[in-house]
């Protein structure tokens, strides 16, 4: 038992602190997604995972890349409620994210309307933008493109579907790292929001 908690500390699975053993969200993310490598359910897997967790990880993973973060983003839209996960922008990019933990449901139907709704969800986000500006204390005044994305727990069957990407959340960091150089083969929207 002690060789292996040893080997999870270097690892960096876990955090030995005098006599305990601790997790934070991101080596609690890294161990779920080790347990279903490795052949774990991955719905008993997530259930033990806060679904704040999941978020708190993608967020963090945008601000690290020099994104500003709004999360649970609510607004109304040609009659009707709208909301989305997490927005990150950093100008001119704005992306919208979908947050899907893996469950038994995530088969290829339910990825097809995941990304159909989170289509949906990001052109009515471009259509609104410019009249719902004051709700995002952020300066995205000029010209923006908003990219769809779905994030998952780990790699589902598709990469892309109708150009929005499907991104695990451990590799999230690279996909905004490089996002900027593939941006015209993904689904986006464009506006411009008046400077004034």
């Amino acid at each position: 038992l002690h060789e292996i908690i040893r080997k999870f500390a270097e690892d960096g699975l876990i955090t030995i602190l005098d006599d305990r053993i601790v997790m934070d969200v991101k080596q609690r993310i890294r161990a779920a997604v080790m347990a279903i490598r490795m052949g774990g359910d991955p719905e008993r897997v997530c259930s033990l995972l806060r679904w704040g967790e999941f978020e708190d990880l993608s967020a963090l993973a945008f601000e690290m890349a020099g994104f500003s973060v709004r999360r649970h983003l609510r607004f109304r839209w040609a009659g009707r409620w709208w909301e989305i996960d997490i927005l990150g922008f950093k100008r001119p990019i704005i992306v919208s994210v979908d947050c899907k933990q893996w469950r038994k449901g995530w088969s290829r139907s339910a990825i097809i309307r995941a990304v159909d709704s989170q289509i949906e969800r990001t052109r009515a986000l471009a259509e609104a933008l410019p009249s719902i500006i004051d709700k995002f204390r952020m300066d995205l005044r000029g010209r923006f493109t908003i990219i769809p994305i779905i994030l998952s727990l780990i790699r589902g069957e598709f990469k892309f579907y109708r150009a929005v990407p499907i991104v695990p959340i451990l590799q999230l960091p690279d996909f905004l790292r490089e996002m900027i150089a593939h941006i015209g083969s993904m689904a986006h929207f464009d506006g411009e929001i008046d400077k004034k």
